[in-house]
């Protein structure tokens, strides 16, 4: 999908009241910045100078800052959000009078400590102890101010026993330290704060903060900070301004301004998806946290381990497929449903620990393992289970070259002994959300699945393990494209009907394979349990459709990232509103925030008509 980067401003633009009362600190109006970038390259003066005469300079305006209105007041404590290359420091360089803004004015009421970049002006040859002296007098700072606060500076920044070590001997937090203290040495009337809170060790940065707060409480400092850290904003400023490739997106209170901005900064999506995620993130609606169950873990391999322990009975047999390759992971759920049996995913190089201690925990005699060749080794696997475990189990290998062959293999594997029950399901390599999406119908029907080979025709022996497995229907997972209709043909001259499933993007195929699901379920009634799992993490998901059947779950792809996969996401719960009973978030610790969470858990919540 291409990214859609949205500059205008949201509905509820400004929530901030006036405050004519209180004393203007900044106040900017309808500033622009305008910077011409050369068309060419010009490799020397002569060469600018004849393009100049020939008037053939021509130069590309870009415009870092387009009709940005603020105004600070005396003591607010003033956070700037926005994703890189916004406009951020363009601003804070022409409220500290680096820049002249091309359009607009910038009047500043009192004086400034700008700490914009730590550490410009130090001599990496000299020591500590001149470098003070230095970038202090560079800062408009006499001999004599420094002299009288050195002992400060040098407290401040923990360096007395390296004050005469040269610089370039300094780690780069070390530096920052002694920028920062002579840099906030003094009490000014507006301190300007450009990212400088991210450098140095965690102590450093617990200090500066401390710092910065004495200023605010202590002596009524205006503060300015831009971080990419939305926590950092939240506790320490009261208000913000998200600022996108130099438009205002939004003005309001610091808890606003980050909440809206971690939903909402960075994210791709159509204009239509964050007016949905909007709406949603601002109702007044109380979201029914009892819907939320985070299934959370740190790798794919502790996910299908996690999934596998809410089976807590024993398990004779076990499916281990391998987690690198995700046509593996979904032969192996398919494969694991057919036999009943637990499905884990391991490495090609060794196997992971919450792969072991699981199959140790279930008490396993054998193991089926499915991959491609060389990787899928019986013998080895076996051999790196006891000695990780001292477990010995049976492993057999269920192989081939390709993915068509490993394909025919499992297929055959359970055909022989009568585990198939489904239709079966024709897919292709890298065809991920539309088989996340089926799985919880392929675990709970006992569907086989073939992957046919990219760029070719179906082979016979795809088409005769087909006819040969009696089906009465085939589902498609691929385009008309892909798998052409006319080689279908074959198929329904045998009184298969074939269903294919394909749509623009994964997100509307979700809702065409969800709604199909139900249909095929009918008696049953609406599914009230949903698994919202991600499809650009798909290794998280290739596990779920055994767990997805046994709980009678169904699949919802919401990519956080993707505003227009969480609208649908918003689109499904909310047209179910009181009538889900819970929603499972599958992923990475980092995948879903708790932010992400309640928003699907408010569009879910019955409304108090109260």
């Amino acid at each position: 999908m291409p990214e859609v980067v949205n500059t205008t401003p949201l509905s509820g633009f400004s929530t901030l009241p006036d405050e004519p009362e209180r004393e203007t600190a900044i106040s900017v109006k309808n500033v622009s910045m305008i910077f011409n970038m050369a068309n060419e390259q010009l490799n020397s003066l002569k060469e600018y100078a004849i393009a100049l005469a020939r008037k053939e300079l021509r130069f590309k305006e870009f415009r870092a800052l387009d009709g940005i209105t603020l105004d600070i007041k005396k003591g607010d404590v003033f956070g700037i959000l926005g994703t890189n290359g916004s406009g951020k420091s363009t601003l804070l360089k022409i409220i500290a009078g680096v820049l002249e803004p091309t359009k607009g004015t910038c009047a500043i009421h009192g004086n400034i400590a700008p700490l914009i970049e730590l550490g410009a002006g130090f001599d990496m040859e000299l020591t500590a102890r001149e470098n003070i002296y230095l970038n202090g007098a560079l800062l408009g700072y006499s001999k004599k101010f420094i002299q009288d606060n050195f002992d400060d500076i040098v407290e401040f920044a923990e360096i007395k026993p390296f004050l005469d070590m040269p610089l370039k001997n300094y780690s780069s937090g070390m530096v920052a330290r002694i920028a920062f203290a002579i840099a906030t040495v003094i009490v000014p009337d507006i301190l300007i704060v450009d990212e400088v809170l991210s450098v140095g060790d965690f102590m450093f940065q617990k200090k500066c903060e401390e710092r910065i707060q004495s200023l605010i409480k202590e002596h009524n400092v205006t503060v300015l900070i831009v971080s990419h850290n939305n926590d950092q904003i939240e506790r320490l400023c009261n208000k913000a301004v998200w600022i996108e490739k130099g438009h205002m997106r939004m003005l309001g209170t610091a808890h606003d301004v980050c909440q809206t901005y971690r939903v909402l900064g960075g994210h791709t999506g159509s204009k239509k998806a964050e007016e949905r995620v909007f709406s949603t993130l601002t109702s007044p609606v109380q979201p029914d946290e009892s819907l939320i169950k985070p299934l959370e873990a740190d790798s794919p391999y502790a996910m299908a381990a996690r999934l596998s322990s809410s089976r807590e009975e024993p398990a004779d047999t076990v499916v281990v497929a391998f987690g690198e390759y995700e046509m593996d992971g979904f032969l192996g759920a398919g494969l694991a449903s057919a036999l009943d049996a637990p499905v884990l995913l391991t490495k090609s190089d060794g196997i992971p620990d919450a792969t072991s201690q699981e199959i140790k925990r279930l008490k396993a005699q054998r193991i089926i393992l499915v991959g491609k060749t060389p990787y899928c080794d019986a013998g080895k696997f076996a051999d790196a289970l006891q000695a990780a475990t001292e477990v010995r189990c049976d492993v057999q290998a269920l192989s081939a070259d390709t993915y068509e062959g490993l394909s025919f293999a499992v297929f055959d594997y359970a055909l022989q002994r009568g585990l198939w029950q489904g239709p079966a399901i024709l897919t292709h390599i890298g065809c991920m959300g539309d088989m996340i999406s089926l799985s919880p119908y392929a675990s709970e029907r006992r569907c086989p699945l073939l992957i046919k080979s990219p760029g070719k025709p179906l082979s016979e022996g795809l088409l005769e393990r087909i006819a040969a497995y009696g089906n009465d229907r085939l589902l498609v997972l691929d385009s008309e494209e892909g798998c052409p209709d006319e080689q279908l043909a074959p198929m329904r001259e045998r009184g298969i009907e074939t269903v294919r499933f394909c749509e623009d993007d994964a997100y509307r195929a979700n809702e065409v394979i969800r709604a199909w699901i139900e249909g095929e379920r009918g008696a049953e009634g609406l599914t009230r349990s949903f698994i919202a799992a991600p499809s650009w993490q798909p290794a998280y998901s290739y596990t779920i459709g055994p767990y997805a059947a046994r709980t009678g779950a169904l699949v919802v792809l919401d990519d956080p990232q993707d505003l227009d996969s969480v609208a649908h996401a918003i689109d499904l719960f909310e047209s179910r509103r009181g009538r889900i009973d819970l929603i499972t978030f599958v992923g990475s610790r980092t995948q879903f925030s708790p932010l992400d969470k309640t928003m699907l858990a408010k569009a879910a919540s019955a409304i108090d008509e109260e």
